[in-house]
C-alpha cells in the first residue's frame, strides 16, 4: 500500500511539472484565442536580460518585441498584467509590422504618452489630450477604444485621447526587450483564453501516463518502479530557472527550453528503469535482456535529436554497452577480471554516448573551439594581458594593443579610446570605417582625431593602458565609448583574473578534456549558472577604473567625454554602467557625459550590424552626435 501511495504522489509531482512546464511554454511561444504571436526578429538576446524568473502560472509572455496581434479587425483592445523594472509596452489598434502607425506607449518611469511610430523605435508625438502619471513596475490595466479622430486609453483609471487617422484595424499589443506578463488580453470585449486549462490538460494525461508506467514496472521489479519514481522528482531542482536561461547557458540549440526540467527527469527516469529490468533479467540470456538498454538509447538519442545511421549507430552502441554493463555488475561474483571488464564496457558507454553527442545539433556547439575561444574566454583573457604587457603597437587593433601614434601635427588633439566599436571590430576592414576618422573629418583644422581603440577591451585594460601610455597620447581630450564589454560574463571580476594571471595561476587547467564534447557541456552549465552571470566588470568596478582615467587625465589637464556605448535590441540593458558615467560627470569639472547609447537606438537597425558594433550609418551618426557636444562645450 505504501508502495503504491508513493508511486501515485510521484506521478502527480511529475503531472505539475509537465502543468508548469506546459504554461511556460505556451505562454512564451504560444498566443491566446484570436491572437497570433509575432516576432520582429531581434538579433540574439540573453534570456538573463529578459527575465530574472520563469514565466508566471496562467499568464502570457512578452518579450523582445515580440507582438500578440489580433486575427480580425477590431476597434478596441484591452489587457491587465505586470510591468517590470525597463518594462515596455506599445498598444495600437492598427498594426503594422513594416510601417508606421500610431500607438499608446508605456514604460516604467514615463508617463503614457501617444506616438506616431514604429513600435519598436522612437517617433513623433500624437495631438493628445488628458493626462495620465508616471508608470510604475507592478500591475496595470489598460484600454485603447476608437472614438472621433483618434482612440481614447485609460490606464489605471485615467484618460488620455490622442488624434490618429489610422482607420480600423488589427489592434496589437507590443513589449519592450523585458518580459511582461499578461494576466488579461481582450479584443473587441471577448476575452481571450489563457494557457491554464491547455496546461492543466498536460498536467492530467502526465499524470495518468507517469501511474500506468510506474504500476506497470512496479508487477515486474516493486524496487525499479520506486527508485524511478524517486529518479523523477530531480527535474524540480531545475523548475526555478528560467528554461530560456538553462538552454542558453548549456547551448542546447532545437531545444523546448521551457521543458527541460521535465525532460531531465525523464532521462533519469529511463535511465533506472532500463538499469532496473537489466538487472533484473540478467539472469537468463534471452531478447529482453537488450530491450531496457536499447530502448533508453532510443530515447536519448531522440530527446538530442540525433541525426544520420552514424549517430544512431552510436545511440544503438550505448544501448548495448549499458546492457553489458549491468550485465557484469549483477554476475560480478562469477567473472574473472570483473574490474577491467566493467571499466571497458564504463568507457565504451561514455564513448558511445561521446560520439553519439557529435552528430546532434549541439555537436559543433560543444566543442574546444567554442567554449575556450572568443571573448571572456580564458585563452582570449590571457592573449589579452599577455599583449597589453608587452604594448607592442598593432596595425589594425582588432585586439592587444592600440595602433601607434604619429607625432601631434595640429593645435589640438582628440584621442578616442573603446573597444571594437571604436577600433577593432571585425566588420570592418580599415580604421577609415570607424566614427573617430568621421570626426576627423568633421572637426575644425586646428584639431586632429586619433583612434585607440582596440577589440575586446573594458574599462580595466584602458585603465591599466591609460596608466603606462596617457603621455605618450599627447592629446587635450579624451573620448571614452564603453559598455558592452564591461558585461561580458568571466569567472571572476577583471582585476583578480589580472591578478591570477601575473602570478602564472589563470589556466583552465583541463587541456587534455577539451577535445570531450560531455566535459565542455558540464563546463558550460557550470559556467553559465554561476549566481549574477559572472559579469567582468561590475558597475562598482567600472566607477573604480573610471575614476582612475579621470584622475590621470584631471593631472594633465585634459578633458574627458565619458559616452555610453550603444546596444541592441535596448540599450537600457547597461543602464547601471551609464548611471556610473553620468555621476562621474557630475562629479568632475574637467569630465562630460553623452548618452549616445540612446542616441543610436532612435535610428533603430540603421546603426547596427549586430548587437553592438556600428554600420556607417551608425558611424557616421555618432561621429556627428560627438561633433556637437564638443563644439557645444567649447573644446575645438
Amino acid at each position: 500500500m505504501k508502495q503504491r501511495l508513493l508511486l501515485a504522489l510521484s506521478a502527480l509531482a511529475l503531472g505539475g511539472m509537465a502543468a508548469i512546464c506546459g504554461a511556460r511554454d505556451m505562454a512564451r511561444n504560444g498566443s491566446p484565442d484570436g491572437l497570433q504571436r509575432h516576432s520582429r526578429g531581434q538579433p540574439f538576446v540573453s534570456q538573463t536580460v529578459l527575465a530574472d524568473s520563469p514565466a508566471s502560472w496562467g499568464t502570457w509572455s512578452l518579450a523582445a518585441y515580440q507582438s500578440l496581434v489580433a486575427a480580425d479587425p477590431s476597434e478596441r483592445i484591452d489587457a491587465t498584467g505586470v510591468l517590470p523594472e525597463g518594462g515596455r509596452l506599445a498598444l495600437t489598434l492598427h498594426h503594422r509590422p513594416d510601417d508606421s502607425t500610431s500607438a499608446l506607449i508605456i514604460e516604467t518611469g514615463e508617463s503614457p504618452s501617444g506616438r506616431r511610430m514604429q513600435l519598436d523605435g522612437a517617433g513623433q508625438a500624437l495631438a493628445c489630450t488628458g493626462s495620465a502619471g508616471i508608470t510604475q513596475a507592478g500591475p496595470f490595466a489598460v484600454s485603447v477604444v476608437r472614438s472621433g479622430q483618434g482612440w481614447t486609453a485609460t490606464i489605471d483609471g485615467q484618460t488620455l485621447s490622442c488624434n490618429s487617422p489610422d482607420s480600423v484595424g488589427h489592434p496589437a499589443i507590443t513589449a519592450g526587450l523585458r518580459r511582461v506578463s499578461l494576466e488579461r488580453v481582450s479584443v473587441g470585449g471577448a476575452t481571450a483564453s489563457s494557457p491554464t486549462q491547455r496546461a492543466l490538460s498536460v498536467g492530467f494525461a502526465t499524470v495518468v501516463g507517469a501511474a500506468l508506467l510506474f504500476w506497470g514496472i512496479l508487477r515486474v521489479s516493486p524496487l525499479t518502479s520506486i527508485a524511478a519514481a524517486l529518479a523523477g522528482a530531480a527535474g524540480w531542482l531545475a523548475m526555478p530557472i528560467d528554461g530560456g536561461r538553462l538552454a542558453e547557458a548549456i547551448r542546447l540549440v532545437e531545444a523546448r527550453d521551457d521543458w527541460l526540467p521535465f525532460t531531465i527527469s525523464a532521462i533519469l527516469i529511463g535511465l533506472v528503469i532500463a538499469v532496473g529490468l537489466t538487472a533484473r533479467w540478467a539472469n537468463a540470456i534471452k531478447p529482453k535482456l537488450v530491450a531496457p538498454g536499447l530502448l533508453f538509447a532510443a530515447f536519448l538519442g531522440w530527446v538530442w535529436s540525433v541525426h544520420g545511421a552514424a549517430g544512431w549507430g552510436y545511440a544503438i552502441a550505448l544501448g548495448l554497452s549499458l546492457t553489458a554493463l549491468v550485465w557484469v555488475q549483477v554476475h560480478a561474483a562469477t567473472l574473472r577480471y570483473f574490474n577491467v571488464i566493467s571499466l571497458a564496457l564504463a568507457i565504451a558507454a561514455l564513448g558511445s554516448t561521446e560520439v553519439m553527442v557529435r552528430f546532434s545539433p549541439v555537436g559543433n556547439l560543444w566543442n574546444a573551439s567554442n567554449t575556450q575561444q572568443g571573448a571572456g574566454s580564458t585563452a582570449t583573457l590571457i592573449e589579452q594581458f599577455e599583449a597589453l604587457e608587452a604594448g607592442v603597437h598593432t596595425f589594425y587593433p582588432s585586439k592587444g594593443f592600440p595602433v601607434r601614434l604619429s607625432p601631434k601635427k595640429a593645435e589640438r588633439r582628440i584621442a578616442c579610446l573603446g573597444a571594437s566599436s571604436t577600433g577593432g571590430a571585425f566588420q570592418n576592414d580599415s580604421l577609415a570605417d570607424f566614427y573617430p576618422a568621421r570626426l576627423g573629418t568633421l572637426s575644425p583644422s586646428s584639431t586632429e582625431v586619433v583612434n585607440q581603440g582596440v577589440g575586446g577591451w573594458n574599462s580595466f585594460h584602458l585603465l591599466r593602458f591609460i596608466e603606462g601610455h596617457a603621455d605618450a597620447l599627447d592629446a587635450d581630450v579624451w573620448t571614452v565609448y564603453l559598455g558592452v564589454n564591461e558585461n561580458l560574463p568571466t569567472a571572476m571580476p577583471f582585476s583578480a583574473l589580472h591578478e591570477a594571471w601575473k602570478t602564472g595561476n589563470l589556466t583552465e587547467g583541463t587541456q587534455a578534456l577539451d577535445g570531450i564534447r560531455l566535459f565542455q557541456g558540464l563546463r558550460l552549465l557550470v559556467r553559465g549558472l554561476r549566481p549574477g552571470g559572472g559579469a567582468g566588470v561590475s558597475a562598482s568596478d567600472l566607477r573604480t577604473n573610471l575614476e582612475g582615467i579621470i584622475a590621470a587625465a584631471e593631472s594633465r589637464g585634459i578633458k574627458v567625454l565619458l559616452m555610453s556605448e550603444g546596444v541592441r535590441p535596448d540599450p537600457r540593458i547597461l543602464w547601471h554602467y551609464y548611471e556610473v558615467m553620468e555621476a562621474l560627470a557630475s562629479e568632475h569639472t574637467n569630465t562630460e557625459y553623452l548618452d549616445t547609447a540612446s542616441m543610436l537606438d532612435r535610428h533603430t537597425d540603421r546603426a547596427f550590424i549586430d548587437t553592438n558594433h556600428l554600420t556607417a550609418n551608425g558611424h557616421t551618426k555618432l561621429a556627428r552626435a560627438i561633433d556637437a557636444e564638443l563644439t557645444r562645450l567649447g573644446w575645438y
